[in-house]
């Protein structure tokens, strides 16, 4: 399926009381969606679902991708011009993008993804997922979150980088060189609105792990939040869906 066949259909209400999903129709269709592709569940929780290759041991997973699915939004929609399309897209623009290249088949083995809940208010879906680490004695080497932005949309630029901690210094270089092998115009943020890479990135406590990580924003106009939407540039997806693959081989 294309980009623009699955925007509409993930773009559904998506809702929880920061402990469970209460509204679950963009969870469960990505659920179906994904029925029969190449990836199955590994963990379902109250606030997220992780997935991972068939056939592919967990444990030998390097990287994780982590796109948020709760929405703020009274009513979601999802409506198509020639040049945009207008819709209520945090963060249904980076879930359909994600579930994408997992149906083309194009993520490395050795990522797993999740999708997670919570995340306009505590990210409680990201620290389930830290502790489901925990609890596989799994951890990822680097995370990469998902997410849209306003930062880069005036100057129209594919994706922005963001919130970025823990890489050392080699990992970073091949990073920028993956990014500057793109082509592509970009902006770079290293403190951004708070996003899941505060939970990944941070210990939460004590006994708890930083992982490094990053924050790959898919740029958007107008207000994010707003129940009349935001506008998606139809070009930008494609490329926004390029140097995630991109960065994943370079991590992996």
């Amino acid at each position: 399926m294309t980009y623009s066949e699955l925007l509409p259909l993930l773009t559904v209400e998506s809702k929880d009381n920061g402990e469970i999903f209460t509204q679950t129709r963009r969870l469960e269709q990505i659920k179906s969606l994904l029925q029969h592709s190449p990836y199955e569940v590994l963990y379902e929780g109250k606030l997220s679902i992780i997935y991972g290759k068939k056939d592919v041991t967990p444990a030998k997973a390097q990287l994780l991708v982590s796109s948020h699915i709760d929405t703020v939004y009274d009513r979601c929609f999802c409506e198509e011009s020639d040049s945009c399309w207008k819709g209520t897209f945090d963060n249904s623009a980076t879930n359909t993008a994600l579930v994408q290249l997992m149906l083309e088949n194009k993520i490395g083995d050795l990522v797993l993804i999740a999708f997670t809940g919570d995340e306009e208010i505590e990210s409680r879906g990201a620290q389930e997922v830290k502790r489901w680490f925990h609890q596989q004695t799994w951890h990822p080497q680097a995370i990469l979150v998902l997410d849209v932005t306003n930062e880069g949309w005036d100057d129209a630029v594919s994706f922005t980088i963001e919130n970025d901690r823990g890489f050392d210094l080699l990992t970073a270089y091949q990073l920028i060189s993956s990014i500057q092998e793109a082509e592509q115009p970009c902006v770079f943020l290293h403190d951004a609105l708070p996003d899941e890479t505060w939970i990944y990135g941070e210990k939460q406590s004590p006994d708890d792990r930083s992982y490094p990580c990053l924050s790959l924003c898919l740029p958007v106009g107008g207000d994010m939040h707003s129940d009349t939407g935001c506008w998606l540039r139809k070009e930008e997806p494609q490329m926004y869906m390029k140097i995630l693959s991109r960065l994943l081989e370079s991590l992996a």
